[in-house]
């Protein structure tokens, strides 16, 4: 039934001039509030809503993270969604965090910003490097994101490439809490966590809340650990000195960039109005967030800043622009 009811839509799409199209109501898988993604879904909704046919809608979800998101893509239960390069390619091809290929998957817009995988530790502890947890066997009051995000994701692959894992914080007299953003903020304010396992953007508003409220220290991967994720579809980064407060020096870690996905049943005329409409508005785009100052539309649509095909919709958008050829 799914299928004939995009099936009508693409036909009344193709048939009407865009004052006459059928109106879409589409729901978009983003992360919890006072997350980045959040505020990206909600800045992009603003823009689509008056760009799509009169009357649509576009309803931001705050589910399910990086590796949580492509699963509701995937079974179409939120037509669009935020996923990274690397939990695309994961996805896609059944592997890592997931045990079946979905297949269908397509890249709408790529490349909107840089994410770093990171360690927030309270600079009470005395640490330098995520590796001093082992060494020192320290008790650390760990957290992360929800499961089904890639931040709790990437915080099993990190612990796991310094050669630990919760198991292992808990047996040293740690412990490790799974919490949306606004639960994180405050434990760190109130002094019930010392450690933050997480996926970042410059300018992300928690983390900013928590350098802000807390003083931090942001540590660095030594280069075993990072071959080990190098793997895994992670990308050598340095996240620049000054991008949170107390952070007078760069973080030599991993990255990866956000990416707008849909799925292959999104009516190819829907499909192009959307991602026409996120090149076209990046001012826009970086009034809503700062985390998107570096998209570069023009870009946007190389494989390595989607990591899985491009929908047919979102082809075209490019091939007009003259940006791929």
């Amino acid at each position: 039934m799914r299928r004939v009811l995009w099936a009508l839509i693409l036909i009344a799409a193709s048939a009407a001039p865009a004052s006459a199209q059928q109106a879409v109501n589409l729901a978009f898988a983003t992360l919890d509030t006072g997350s980045a993604w959040y505020v990206y879904g909600a800045t992009m909704a603003e823009i689509l809503r008056k760009t799509l046919p009169p009357g649509s809608n576009i309803d931001v979800k705050p589910r399910a993270g990086g590796v949580g998101n492509p699963r509701l893509v995937a079974k179409n239960e939120t037509p669009l969604g935020f996923g990274f390069t690397v939990t695309n390619r994961w996805a896609y091809e059944g592997k890592e965090a997931y045990d079946a290929r979905l297949d269908n998957l397509r890249a709408l817009v790529g490349g909107l910003d840089t994410y770093y995988m990171v360690a927030v530790a309270a600079k009470k502890l005395g640490i330098g490097s995520v590796r001093d947890i082992k060494e020192r066997r320290l008790a650390v009051r760990a957290t992360s994101q929800p499961v089904g995000s890639l931040g709790e994701f990437s915080a099993r692959q990190l612990l796991r490439s310094a050669d630990m894992s919760y198991a292992d914080l808990k047996s040293w007299g740690g412990s490790m809490q799974h919490a949306g953003y606004t639960v994180i903020v405050d434990a760190f304010r109130d002094g019930r966590a010392d450690v933050l396992f997480a996926v970042v953007t410059p300018k992300h508003p928690s983390i900013t809340e928590i350098a802000n409220a807390v003083e931090v220290a942001f540590l660095g991967l030594d280069a075993e650990t990072i071959q080990a994720l190098v793997p895994l579809g992670y990308v050598p980064a340095a996240m620049p000195a000054g991008t949170f407060k107390g952070q007078t020096e760069p973080v030599r870690t991993v990255g990866f960039p956000t990416v707008l996905i849909t799925n292959r049943d999104l009516p190819e005329p829907i499909a192009y109005a959307i991602t026409r409409a996120v090149l076209e508005n990046k001012d826009a785009l970086v009034r809503g967030h700062a985390g998107l100052a570096e998209f570069d539309p023009a870009t946007a649509w190389r494989p390595e800043k989607v990591g899985i095909p491009l929908h047919p919709g979102a082809e075209r958008a490019y091939r007009e622009k003259g940006w791929m050829r």
